[in-house]
């Protein structure tokens, strides 16, 4: 069995690696990090893997490369940040839900309508921020962006495991907790279905780009086959999990992954009529694999049609938070403070959406807005845009110079689709999910002089 394709970095890149890949697999299988024990788990690995770092640079004596327009982003939203947590407006009284005053706190400063809601949110995305720089640093080694790409599609090869074993068995719990514990719409170790398809449509592309690296390497070898079968049923599990959004954004995925690579995607050393039986083959484990769950599918997009299922409940609340977002100004009302504010909103408004409680927009984009008001959403899109911008650079100059450029396409993709999950659901608000669009961002703003971006001519092809 020939591995020589599965480099491995240096020692001192492996200490600093080993926090972050425990993290990438014990997130996801922690209830996607979104209990107070499982977050403080992940926040203290990603620290871990921040200090390693740290004294790595200094026995290097070197400095990060950082961007100076990722690096102002940032100082803003920890700027932000501090202000939440040393300027608090207001605290949360439970007793009657509402959100008294604090007359010590400087009005035209940023400050948070509830620190105690603020602080983990803050501690966690601080952890991630830090994750993010350790990562954009490390990935500009081609050896360590393909172990990490290779952690992910792994990550998710367990997750998805998981939870096509629990469908197949009909299951009424996770694996290790009760019914009561699980929730109804659990898939693997995820509460919520929706996040799990989030999560997988994160990790499936991930499994591409390793298949597709190593099948460029080494046609027909055995590690591409291995590498063929974890993103078989990383795929296999998106539609498997009954979330509607997930199916569609993993049809989405799949033609644009199709797309951006149909040339390389054809069938080598094969005749057609031995593709065509691969292709029969192929579907029938993909039947199989999708049977148990197909008729809980059929009858979700059955409600959905009939009635807008869920959808209706959004929209309500949509209506609800564009309300909000103006009383939350400049500034905004402090990261994880959502419940409150839509809370006051919408028992203003009356009606059903007041009888409920949404800790969750099922809108990133406008809890974004409300929590970090327009400045830091400004700071976010900044993130975000650059990210997009820099991988689209990168493919198309790989494209214009006749390379194979796998890594900014499929971290394009996927960043692409869980934004545009973000528009019905929190995916965004997942610590699990989190960790996966840091890593996809950090391969976007890693330094264009450091960072190896394609590789070799097509002919023969090569991986970026």
């Amino acid at each position: 069995m020939k591995l020589k394709h599965l480099q491995i970095p240096p020692l001192r890149w492996i200490i600093v690696l080993l926090p972050l890949i425990g993290a990438f697999f014990y997130v996801p299988l922690a209830f996607g990090g979104v209990t107070p024990e499982t977050l403080r788990v992940l926040d203290i690995l990603l620290a871990v893997a921040a200090v390693f770092w740290a004294g790595l640079l200094v026995y290097r004596k070197r400095l990060p490369s950082i961007s100076p327009l990722c690096l102002i982003s940032l100082l803003v939203l920890v700027l932000l940040g501090v202000a939440y947590v040393l300027n608090p407006h207001s605290f949360h009284r439970e007793s009657d839900w509402k959100l008294v005053p604090l007359f010590k706190a400087i009005e035209w400063l940023p400050g948070s309508v509830d620190r105690d809601a603020s602080v983990p949110v803050l501690l966690n995305l601080g952890a991630l921020l830090l994750a993010g720089l350790v990562m954009q640093d490390a990935v500009a080694s081609s050896k360590v962006r393909w172990l990490l790409f290779r952690t992910i599609a792994l990550s998710g090869f367990v997750i998805a495991l998981i939870g096509i074993i629990q469908k197949a068995d009909g299951q009424e719990a996770m694996l290790w907790v009760t019914p009561e514990r699980s929730g109804s719409v659990f898939f693997a170790a995820f509460r919520y279905h929706a996040n799990a398809a989030s999560f997988l449509n994160l990790s499936w592309p991930a499994a591409f780009a390793v298949w597709m690296r190593s099948r460029t390497k080494d046609p027909g070898g055995i590690l591409s086959s291995l590498d063929f079968c974890v993103l078989f049923f990383v795929i296999a599990a998106v539609f498997v999990n009954t979330s509607k959004a997930g199916h569609l954004l993993g049809l989405i995925g799949l033609a644009a992954i199709g797309w951006r690579f149909r040339s390389e995607l054809k069938p080598r050393n094969i005749s057609r009529s031995g593709a065509v039986i691969l292709g029969v083959l192929l579907a029938g484990m993909l039947a199989v694999v999708l049977l148990p769950a197909i008729f809980s599918s059929i009858e979700k997009w059955k409600g959905f049609a009939a009635d807008g299922g869920s959808l209706r409940g959004r929209l309500e609340a949509y209506e609800v938070c564009l309300q909000a977002i103006p009383a939350s100004g400049i500034f905004g009302t402090g990261a994880g403070t959502f419940r409150y504010i839509f809370h006051q909103y919408s028992a203003a408004k009356g009606g059903d959406v007041s009888a409920s409680f949404w800790y969750h927009a099922h809108q990133d984009w406008l809890q974004g807005i409300i929590e970090w008001g327009y400045l830091g959403f400004a700071a976010w899109l900044v993130l975000f845009g650059g990210a997009f911008l820099r991988h689209g650079k990168r493919v198309r100059e790989a494209r214009e110079n006749g390379h194979l450029e796998i890594s900014s396409s499929v971290s394009l993709i996927s960043l692409t689709l869980v934004l545009i999950h973000s528009l019905v659901d929190f995916p965004l608000q997942i610590p699990a999910i989190q960790l996966l669009v840091v890593f996809y961002l950090a391969v976007g703003w890693v330094g264009p002089t450091r960072v190896v971006t394609s590789g070799a001519q097509k002919s023969p092809p090569e991986a970026g």
